[in-house]
């Protein structure tokens, strides 16, 4: 199905859960952020207990995805399959905004050049100025999803 108002799958939140794991008490990454939950990056403005429940775990994940799904509304015009957002949701979730938006990804798939879009997406290591190359096999997966119909 193809509609701009899609929203992330199930099977798009278990992507980012297997990916990004669960942390219920908060961690310095290896790019050097500190996370909690589901992958969610503690803002600097932001106040944060030293453990969270799953409860709350749950509603960062849903908050931040939430996030994601706004910057594809605001950036890509193009109707997307459930895949094809799904992919680009734990993309953005996974790079951050201002990251994802840097990478040209978005701007590709807004363009309808997907084959570039994913030819950039393979390769988009870098998290805070710093490669990681343990998102290799995540952006294989984004990748697959993406290109599958």
């Amino acid at each position: 199905m193809i509609c701009r108002s899609l929203m992330i799958s199930s099977s798009g939140i278990e992507l980012i859960k297997h990916y990004q794991g669960l942390s219920l008490e908060k961690y310095c990454d290896e790019s050097g952020l500190w996370i909690i939950g589901y992958g969610h990056v503690i803002g600097p403005k932001e106040t944060t207990a030293a453990f969270i429940t799953l409860v709350q775990a749950e509603q960062l994940l849903f908050d931040d995805i939430q996030q994601c799904e706004d910057v594809l509304r605001e950036n890509i015009t193009r109707p997307l399959t459930q895949e094809k957002h799904d992919a680009l949701v734990s993309l953005i979730f996974s790079c951050g905004v201002k990251d994802c938006l840097n990478t040209g990804i978005i701007q590709e798939v807004a363009r309808g050049n997907n084959a570039q879009a994913t030819s950039i997406w393979r390769n988009a290591l870098m998290l805070n100025d710093k490669k990681i190359n343990s998102l290799a096999l995540q952006r294989q997966a984004e990748c697959a999803l993406f290109e599958s119909e």
